[in-house]
């Protein structure tokens, strides 16, 4: 589709928004929206073999979400419950000479992790401005997610074990803070994610004399999120 195409369906999209909105006012809406986040990891702490790694380069790779919500509305107050499917993609890595005194400084050792699961978060929000099918809010409250173990996968590369795996809790607290724009039945949303713990429980590590351990490797973060979406509220 051509940017052309995105315009004009954008501007007719919300022309019929405009109309339906002023045509069907409601306190009680239902809505669908799409988008993408930028995951960035809080690292509190990392280590390979005992050694801290004290020098790492952060990689946030795009990730998407999908949602449908309900909000409740009292006059410019409102409250939002979600259910979103979300894929949260990031990676990190640093010079294995960190951790191993004969590796070259070009050796480069590097963890992927794939996260999926669903969210579910409440919102207080205030429309600071609503004239008309115009709008635009602030929003805060606590999220939810709950982590597919089976869909989330995570990957190593160059590091002195045969096989290593990571436990993430469950279930992640956050806190997320927003600004929401709105023409008429048609908005945008610009947030913040603030992760409240630790999301991994631990690492198990397998080395090629078959020694398994919990402590060889450390990889304590918190997950902050920086997202954007477009939707449609009925």
């Amino acid at each position: 589709m051509t940017r052309r195409a995105i315009l004009l369906f954008t501007l007719c999209l919300c022309h019929v928004s405009i109309f339906a909105w002023q045509n069907n006012p409601t306190p009680i809406n239902y809505g669908v929206k799409g988008g993408f986040s930028s995951t960035i990891y809080e690292v509190r702490k990392l280590a390979v073999a005992g050694m801290p790694i004290n020098s790492y380069m952060a990689k946030s790779e795009i990730s998407s979400f999908y949602t449908a919500f309900v909000r409740v509305n009292i006059k410019r107050h409102y409250l939002q419950t979600e259910f979103s499917y979300n894929i949260s993609n990031y990676s990190i890595d640093f010079s294995s000479s960190q951790w191993n005194s004969s590796a070259l400084h070009q050796d480069q050792s590097v963890i992927s992790t794939k996260i999926v699961g669903f969210e579910i978060p409440l919102y207080y929000g205030y429309h600071i401005l609503k004239e008309g099918p115009y709008g635009m809010s602030l929003y805060i409250g606590p999220k939810a997610k709950f982590v597919f173990t089976d869909y989330s996968n995570h990957t190593f590369e160059n590091f002195p074990y045969i096989h290593i795996e990571e436990s993430i809790y469950p279930i992640n607290f956050s806190l997320m803070a927003g600004l929401g724009i709105n023409i008429s039945r048609v908005f945008f949303d610009f947030s913040f994610e603030y992760g409240l713990h630790n999301i991994s429980n631990g690492f198990t590590t397998i080395d090629i004399e078959n020694n398994q351990s919990t402590q060889n490797l450390i990889f304590d973060r918190r997950k902050n999120v920086l997202s954007f979406s477009i939707g449609f509220i009925f």
